[in-house]
């Protein structure tokens, strides 16, 4: 994949995570990438609308936001391609949340806001924070851009040198070129050298012997070179150029002699990168006094050292580009993949790839539950796992809150070590990759792109399980059922009704969780006049149900089956509807179902004594016990399913709330009760009177 390619697939891996137009022009506003698209349909001529209108493009400075109208957002973000020539990324448009329908009435109000207007769908509306994460995930972006500009600008610097060596030397134009056909063509040019070789700077001061060409070739290679011993130690000491004739009998010639080498001369000369000494070139000969010429010596070392710069860089360059256009790979697949379980296997097989590891496994929770922890594994033994899944989620997820999310080295007991590296987002972290590695060296070349993927797998976690967890109407059903009991009490207590119906009618006809909970809510909804909800509703399902129900009150006939359960259960509380609409629900099959259903279902049960001398007593009612103990509504709910013998969970699904809600009831409902447990409770209710329907 070429730069341009790496830059174009990163841009667009940006416009479809952040949901917005990107595109990246000069300072004349031309286009020097295609246009990246987000989830939106824009319009290339929208989008050239968007650019133009951006005031003074050339003397932004940094990544900011820039007003094209009042409350009109354009991210823009220079990349600096060299000294004199700058390139800007230009993102959105974004409207704060806060600010909509001031922004629309101007847009309404001047012409300049007309075509904003025609695509107002296209805008993207935030909140505050979202807009900063956005700035701040679009300057990442254009830094990354400016980093493969530079990179390749580095390069083409380093070929243009190499190019100049190659022909000053004339001979180095073979695609197959190395240092070992350099050593060997330099060899040739100089016939009274026996050999020549090259040491290589390993580790704490050693070199070793990694390019040989001579009569003894396969055993020198590998042979360590030790600072300070023997010829080529003491020109690793001075560092300098150094030259030896006559050493037929100098003892250092001893290693050379146990390779079958006889010189009775040779010359070594340091390999500089910069300041430091990387190699060390060396050559014998057998002639006592070998005519080695010094400047030819130097050059070959200098055009050594810029082979290996330039080697080093190309290897550099295209591992950086393999693991941009790995990353953008795996950036596209994790954000079109809807199965969270993928995405965490996609970064455990790409951590083991990468690393070659021995094993790697991910430790996440989910947002839904937050005392929850998961694991997945490839490679690793099961008696392992657990003992390894529990310390992971000590060390991440413990009482005290993480404060460094670097990636860092771990040893097992076992003695094996790991890489952990955690998944993160917003400063949170979703979850632990941890990959078995062999060294610490093998590892930090890549833990910037591990931590890159760390960050990915962050965002992929974070909007598949925000779009996972559905938005609630919960809160303001809540508010106006509280609003309703206030003002008026009696339609209140007719709503709580219809919502116990309801939701145990629905669930009778086998109707989904979602559908239910629309219908529940619909019961206090109804009370209410259309214009009141317009804005307050986000659910789908009770919005189209509140649709319906209005609809049918204006036309006195209502098709959709959701609208018709609400208005039988409606009419079944007391509530009045219009005697039209009444007669055409009671020739409904639906209407006559749920008659059947609720005579076999809520029969009226209560003990009579028939002692000759005992008044008839039929014990408390409800109201008047909700009076005697101070229950809320609610309580009473929870109340009358205990003493049909429901336990918590059952409860919490029955009356469609959360368990922790349901243990919140319980103990009020224990405390207003003034007993211990369950068993208790119910015993007392039965001796207050009270019988529940």
């Amino acid at each position: 994949m070429g730069v341009e390619n790496t830059i174009q697939s990163l841009q667009n891996g940006y416009a479809h995570l952040l949901d917005i137009m990107i595109v990246m022009v000069d300072e004349n506003r031309s286009p020097k990438t295609e246009t990246s698209y987000s989830k939106r349909e824009y319009e290339e001529s929208f989008s050239m609308q968007i650019v133009r209108a951006i005031p003074n493009l050339a003397k932004i400075k940094s990544s900011i936001y820039v007003d094209i109208l009042p409350g009109l957002k354009v991210l823009v973000s220079p990349v600096r391609i060299s000294e004199l020539e700058r390139y800007y990324l230009i993102g959105g448009v974004i409207l704060v949340d806060e600010t909509v329908e001031v922004v629309k009435r101007y847009l309404q109000e001047h012409a300049e806001g007309k075509v904003f207007l025609q695509h107002l769908d296209l805008l993207k509306i935030v909140t505050k924070e979202e807009k900063i994460n956005i700035l701040a995930a679009f300057q990442q972006l254009s830094q990354s851009i400016q980093a493969i500009h530079h990179t390749q600008l580095k390069m083409e610097a380093y070929q243009k040198k190499i190019s100049q060596a190659k022909l000053a030397v004339g001979y180095l134009t073979d695609e197959r070129f190395n240092l070992d056909l350099l050593l060997q063509q330099f060899k040739d040019i100089h016939p009274e050298l026996s050999f020549v070789g090259i040491a290589v700077y390993k580790e704490e001061e050693n070199f070793s012997v990694q390019h040989f060409i001579g009569n003894t070739h396969a055993s020198v290679i590998g042979s360590e070179v030790a600072l300070g011993e023997g010829f080529l130690g003491q020109a690793l000491v001075t560092d300098e150029y150094m030259y030896w004739t006559h050493l037929q009998d100098d003892p250092r010639l001893l290693p050379y002699n146990n390779f079958g080498l006889t010189p009775k001369s040779l010359f070594c000369h340091p390999i500089k990168i910069g300041k430091q000494t990387k190699g060390l070139l060396y050559g014998g000969s057998e002639k006592a006094e070998g005519p080695f010429h010094a400047e030819d010596i130097s050059i070959l070392a200098s055009f050594i050292g810029v082979f290996m710069v330039h080697q080093s860089l190309r290897e550099s360059f295209n591992h950086h580009l393999l693991q941009l256009s790995t990353f953008n790979e795996i950036f596209s697949v994790m954000t079109k993949v809807n199965n969270m379980k993928r995405v965490l296997y996609i970064l455990i097989d790409m951590g083991m790839n990468i690393l070659s590891g021995s094993f790697a496994c991910v430790l996440f929770k989910e947002m839904q539950e937050e005392n929850k922890l998961s694991f997945l594994s490839r490679g690793m033994k099961n008696d392992h796992l657990h003992q390894y899944g529990r310390d992971l989620g000590k060390r991440y997820f413990g009482s005290m809150p993480l404060e460094d999310t670097k990636g860092s080295f771990h040893q097992l007991d076992n003695g094996s070590l790991v890489y952990e590296m955690p998944i993160t987002f917003r400063n949170e972290v979703f979850g632990v990759l941890s990959i078995g590695v062999r060294s610490k060296d093998e590892v930090n070349p890549y833990i910037p792109f591990l931590s890159s993927l760390g960050i990915a797998g962050g965002i992929s976690l974070y909007l598949l399980q925000k779009e996972s967890v559905q938005q609630s109407d919960e809160k303001t059903v809540h508010l106006l059922s509280r609003m309703l009991e206030k003002q008026e009490p009696g339609k209140f207590e007719r709503s709580v009704q219809a919502q116990e119906l309801i939701g145990a009618f629905a669930h009778e006809l086998g109707l989904s969780i979602q559908q239910i909970n629309a219908l529940r809510n619909a019961c206090t909804l109804a009370f209410y006049e259309q214009d009141v909800l317009l804005d307050s509703l986000s659910e789908k399902e009770t919005m189209e149900i509140m649709e319906h129900y209005f609809q049918a009150k204006v036309m006195k006939s209502v098709e959709n089956r959701l609208a018709k359960i609400l208005f039988i259960v409606l009419h079944h509380v007391g509530e009045k509807i219009d005697i039209q609409l009444k007669q055409r629900l009671i020739d409904e099959p639906l209407f006559q179902q749920f008659e059947e259903w609720e005579s076999k279902n809520y029969m009226a049960e209560i003990e009579i004594s028939m002692g000759a001398e005992t008044p008839v007593e039929v014990g408390l009612g409800k109201d008047e016990m909700k009076a005697r103990l101070n229950l809320s509504n609610r309580e009473m709910e929870v109340l009358h399913q205990v003493l049909k013998g429901l336990n918590n969970r059952e409860i919490a699904q029955s009356l469609f709330i959360s368990d922790h809600t349901v243990k919140n009831h319980m103990t009020n409902i224990l405390q207003k009760l003034g007993v211990t447990d369950r068993s208790q409770a119910i015993a007392k209710v039965y001796q207050m009177g009270y019988t529940p329907q």
